[in-house]
């Protein structure tokens, strides 16, 4: 299978192991990876993958920092992790993800904290954290991307969402260049969906809410 560029594997069920050990020369020109189901570890040939485009990982359970395997995939546009990672800090080096445009973290349910060293993701143009409810601090080095335009928090502790706010929040600088920065919670069938950036649009003014009624689904193949 020289020329496949698509592959997907999907566990029947979210805790069951998916084994690719076996699996000893991927496929060179592959450009979409989907794998859902949980992983003893990150296939040791994920990192050779140099024309990687697209990668979606869910339900992994991984303990070891997966961005270790991940960040010098050189082109590398569109990264989702989905019940990924275990472990309580995610580090994202310098030099790191240089192709990089939307990065999706989603249900990391021990994260405690998210670095992001100057020169990382230098590409990056849309950011979404969502269900980390450990996450109570945004991620430390943010204000380095510059060529972020969208940033979406959805259900996360207000301890994180409350000092972004544009009236007087502590940490609201280290994302006053994202032109968009959302905040959404799911309430009553619907998002309220808050505007973090115009004056008038903070988290506590109660008119400021948009509705919208989809959930918000970032896994697609």
């Amino acid at each position: 299978m020289t020329n496949l560029r698509s592959f997907s594997v999907f566990s029947e069920e979210k805790d069951k192991i998916i084994d690719l050990s076996h699996i000893s020369c991927p496929p060179p020109f592959l450009q979409r990876l989907y794998l859902a189901g949980c992983l003893e570890n990150l296939p040791h040939w994920i990192s050779s993958l140099q024309n990687l485009v697209r990668l979606f990982l869910k339900w992994s359970r991984l303990k070891e920092d997966p961005l270790v395997h991940l960040q010098g995939l050189p082109n590398l546009v569109h990264l989702e992790l989905l019940q990924v990672y275990d472990g309580e800090s995610l580090h994202f080096e310098a030099g790191g993800f240089p192709s990089l445009k939307l990065l999706g973290i989603d249900k990391l349910d021990e994260l405690q904290s998210v670095t992001i060293d100057k020169g990382a993701m230098p590409c990056l143009e849309k950011l979404i954290i969502q269900r980390c409810k450990l996450l109570k601090k945004v991620p430390s080095g943010i204000e380095y991307l510059t060529n972020l335009k969208l940033l979406e928090f959805f259900d996360m502790p207000d301890e994180l969402i409350m000092p972004l706010q544009p009236d007087g929040g502590e940490d609201h600088w280290k994302v006053a260049h994202v032109p968009a920065v959302y905040c959404s919670y799911w309430r009553g069938g619907g998002w309220d969906v808050y505007s973090l950036v115009h004056e008038g649009e903070s988290f506590n003014s109660g008119t400021s809410a948009v509705r919208r009624l989809e959930r918000n689904i970032l896994w697609k193949v």
